[in-house]
């Protein structure tokens, strides 16, 4: 070959390697084009998925509760005309109880207050100690939003963590929805659940955390269910040790005591540390064997109870 052919050979090759460059960088353009307006025609931020909370209170539950709790339960009434208001309710979890939840809930409509603190047990005890839900909750066509900025600053200052996930299934949480939605449907939650046998003193220091929105009015609800398993006559007796160790103020004690009594024992250590007994009053007192007319199977009692 000589030189002129070697020369135009080379000359062939850089024309296509130009030609082949330029395609390939026009093709790159295409797809950043195409990326770009796919990129527009997504939203900013996708949308917290609410969770359903109708599977923890049937309607069919949750109408029984609200016609049984707006009425009188045969106890003292719960607020009086001339009483502060309340900062604090302990009731149940249990759906054969709800009526005794609705009672409280019911209680607060004229208070109003913007939020509600709901203190309750990780019964799965799955996730971090102690978790938090900025996702908002949806129940037979109301929805009941969360306050997630109360629960970031929980999360930021390293007391909590923030994830929806177990409270799909949590019911300590999830039975108390649909009455707070109905009774109170602009009042905004702050779900916390905690594992079993939580750090009383850590609780009371997500309580204490809370002050601003405290000040600003909101109640604390701790979802707390007693005796667990027992015959209606021993259960009737734990709670009866139960009343004095609460009348007491007797936190280390009642930190200490298994499901026999209570089933979140340092959820009310906290709630009496927090508060103390002075102002506080037990409104009911009941179980599920005498609310079922069975004195012979394994019973769950409960106490309502007001700070």
């Amino acid at each position: 070959m000589n030189d002129t052919m070697k020369k135009q050979l080379i000359f062939v090759l850089m024309i296509c390697v130009i030609v082949m460059t330029a395609c390939s960088q026009e093709r790159g353009r295409e797809q950043i084009s195409e990326d770009e307006r796919g990129a527009a025609a997504l939203p900013a931020a996708a949308p917290r998925a609410a969770i359903d909370a109708r599977p923890f209170l049937s309607e069919e539950e949750l109408r029984r509760s609200l016609s049984e709790g707006s009425g009188n339960t045969g106890q003292e009434s719960l607020l009086d005309a001339e009483q502060e208001p309340v900062k604090a309710l302990v009731v149940p979890h249990h759906t054969v109880a709800a009526s005794l939840t609705a009672e409280c809930v019911s209680r607060l409509t004229t208070q109003q207050p913007p939020a509600i603190i709901i203190l309750a047990p990780n019964h799965y005890n799955v996730g971090s100690a102690a978790i938090g839900s900025a996702s908002d909750f949806q129940c037979y066509g109301r929805k009941i939003s969360t306050d997630a900025g109360a629960l970031m600053r929980l999360a930021d200052a390293g007391l909590i963590s923030v994830n929806a996930q177990p409270f799909a299934r949590e019911h300590s949480v999830g039975m108390l929805l649909p009455i707070i939605a109905w009774y109170l449907p602009d009042t905004k939650v702050i779900p916390i659940i905690f594992h079993h046998r939580y750090d009383s003193d850590q609780i009371a220091g997500i309580i204490r955390a809370l002050k601003p929105e405290i000040d600003e009015g909101a109640v604390i609800i701790a979802s707390i269910d007693f005796s667990h398993y027992l015959p209606m006559e021993e259960a009737e007796e734990k709670d009866q040790e139960m009343r004095e160790y609460l009348m007491k103020g007797d936190l280390t004690t009642i930190s200490k005591l298994d499901s026999s009594y209570i089933d979140s024992p340092t959820i009310m250590a906290a709630l009496l540390s927090c508060f103390g007994t002075e102002n506080m009053r037990i409104i009911a007192n009941t179980n599920s064997g005498r609310i079922m007319r069975n004195p012979v199977s394994p019973c769950t009692s409960y106490f309502t109870i007001q700070f």
